[in-house]
C-alpha cells in the first residue's frame, strides 16, 4: 500500500465510516473479529460494539471536524494520528482531540485496531 492509498484507507476508515448514518460501511473496512483495544479506557471491544455506540459519539460530540495526520504505513502496518475539533456536549464546550490509532490489515481489512486518545478544552473557542 503506498502512502497515499494508507491516507484514503485512514481517512475512509476512521472518519467516513464512522460519520452519522454510516454505520453499514463500518464492515467494509473491519473484519468481523476485529480485536479493537481503547488504550484510553483500558478496555477491548467487539465490531459489534463499536457499531452500537456511534450513535452515542454523535450524541456526545456535536460539529466534529477530522483531519489525518502522520500516516506511516509499513507491510499489512498503518499508524496514523487524527486532530479532532468538536462541541463536547457533556461540558458544554469545544474540544480539541488527538487520536492515534494503529492497524493491522489482514486481506485489505483492519484486524487489529489499537487507539489512544486525549481529550483538551479548546480555549480560543470556549472564550
Amino acid at each position: 500500500m503506498t502512502h497515499e492509498e494508507a491516507r484514503k484507507f485512514a481517512f475512509d476508515s476512521f472518519v467516513t465510516a464512522f460519520e452519522a448514518g454510516n454505520e453499514d460501511t463500518i464492515e467494509h473496512y473491519f473484519t468481523s473479529d476485529l480485536e479493537f483495544y481503547n488504550h484510553s479506557v483500558a478496555r477491548s471491544y467487539s465490531l459489534q460494539q463499536i457499531k452500537l455506540s456511534v450513535l452515542e459519539v454523535h450524541k456526545k460530540y456535536r460539529d466534529l471536524k477530522s483531519e489525518v495526520k502522520d500516516v506511516i504505513v509499513e507491510d499489512n502496518r498503518i499508524a496514523f494520528r487524527v486532530a479532532q475539533h468538536a462541541f463536547f456536549v457533556p461540558d458544554d464546550e469545544y474540544v480539541n482531540m488527538d487520536v492515534m490509532n494503529l492497524y493491522t490489515l489482514v486481506d485489505g481489512k483492519v484486524s487489529e485496531w489499537r487507539l489512544w486518545f486525549s481529550q483538551d478544552t479548546d480555549v480560543t473557542d470556549n472564550d
